[in-house]
């Protein structure tokens, strides 16, 4: 019999190296798809919808993290939490039938210095979901987070209500079928975040609730960001595109533009506005919302403006292919809202290249898209039919280079 050649140590150590490295890779590819899965049961926490479990879920945040990252999974049951902070590499998965529900006590969710907060950094309380510096981020469904949002409502908070979830500061984020259901204040908070998508979500609060300044997804300073197949029914504005804010308050750091925005295949049905630009913001630019459904009260463009804010600069906006079925207004510009200036103070506005085309159905009003005390130019509108139960005429006083083409917009009583 031949004698077996044997390894020397070299070889031993050169294959036990080969195979670490290989095994390293294949974790990392896990951690990156979210592979790596594990529930936050296996460390402590209990679905009673009774207990707290604030320590035990970050505990589980923080060991994913310290491992290589993964999927952190919420299973069927009623996970009662205050703030939670993710960590790079975590994501987390809300099963069927999984709730992940805010406590209703406002310790819970301890303030931070430096929260952003409507165009500007300030003291302020923190979310459920707290995401900063966590590039390829996924929150998945189809489960719930529930901020029992009406503990909150009537509450008198100066550090104001918790959000449901904050992401800043991140690249290429997930959100894709998770269900939003009555924020204390608003739903979903995106700052300074690009190349994201906000897919198959609800974002409601319960028909009777009251829900102040439950916004639905508020856009703020990001850039490459599409909202697609999503339902709203909240009570204040339902998509808004947010930015800096110049009253006095510290902008450190200023904020870049919004730009290159998409909603497409989304339904509004409650709300202060289904797309809404501003209040405050600076500039917005390259915005496109389409073949989308609006019913109920909800104006379908909304544009607010802030006198006391510099260089609002809101262009290049196309709003085509939607279907109406409400009483709201079709067109709203408001040059003043939430603050009063001194007419000497005011910051003139620049609202241009806005076009409106392919709109059918049936609504409250035209609206009023008045120039008023900003430059407003470059409007069309184009290829729309709908029939109106209120007023019917548009104000467009001011409006430099408007364009009207094949629109008819006629009070029910005319037809």
């Amino acid at each position: 019999m031949k004698n077996m050649h044997k390894p020397s140590m070299n070889h031993l150590l050169k294959y036990l190296l080969s195979r670490a490295m290989l095994l390293s890779l294949v974790c990392a590819f896990w951690a990156e798809s979210g592979a790596l899965a594990a529930s936050v049961t296996d460390f402590g926490a209990i679905g009673d919808g009774k207990t707290l479990n604030t320590k035990s879920i970050q505990s589980a945040i923080d060991h994913c993290a310290q491992t290589g990252g993964g999927t952190l999974v919420i299973p069927k049951g009623e996970f009662l939490s205050g703030a939670l902070f993710l960590k790079p590499g975590v994501n987390i998965q809300l099963t069927e039938g999984a709730v992940l529900r805010a406590s209703t006590d406002i310790a819970d969710f301890p303030t931070q210095p430096k929260v952003r907060f409507e165009g500007h950094f300030q003291e302020h309380a923190t979310s459920l979901l707290n995401v900063d510096h966590c590039d390829h981020f996924r929150l998945t469904g189809p489960g719930m987070l529930d901020g029992q949002g009406a503990a909150y409502w009537n509450s008198n908070l100066p550090k104001g209500r918790p959000r449901l979830s904050e992401i800043c500061n991140s690249k290429d984020v997930i959100i894709n079928g998770v269900r939003y259901t009555n924020s204390p204040s608003w739903n979903l908070h995106l700052y300074n975040c690009q190349d994201s998508v906000v897919e198959n979500c609800r974002f409601e609060i319960s028909s009777n609730g009251k829900g102040p300044s439950t916004d639905g997804t508020d856009i703020d300073s990001s850039q490459n960001i599409t909202v697609k197949n999503c339902f709203y029914s909240v009570n204040d504005d339902c998509v808004c595109l947010k930015g800096n804010r110049y009253d006095g308050l510290d902008q450190t750091p200023r904020s870049l533009p919004v730009e290159n925005i998409r909603i497409s295949n989304c339904t509004f049905i409650r709300g202060m506005g289904a797309l809404t630009l501003g209040t405050e913001a600076t500039v917005i630019r390259n915005v496109e919302f389409e073949n989308s459904t609006v019913e109920g009260n909800i104006p379908m463009l909304r544009i607010k403006l802030r006198p006391d804010t510099a260089g609002q600069d809101y262009s290049d906006v196309r709003v085509h292919d939607i279907k109406l079925n409400g009483r709201g207004r079709i067109l709203s510009l408001e040059s003043t809202h939430g603050t009063k200036v001194a007419p000497d103070k005011i910051s003139k506005a620049k609202i241009s290249n806005i076009t409106v085309e392919n709109i059918t159905g049936n609504f409250g009003s035209f609206g009023r898209f008045s120039g008023g005390i900003s430059d407003v130019h470059d409007i069309t509108l184009r290829n729309i039919d709908v029939k109106i139960s209120g007023d019917a005429n548009l104000d467009t006083n001011g409006v430099v280079n408007l364009r009207m083409e094949n629109v008819n917009v006629t009070s029910a009583a005319a037809r």
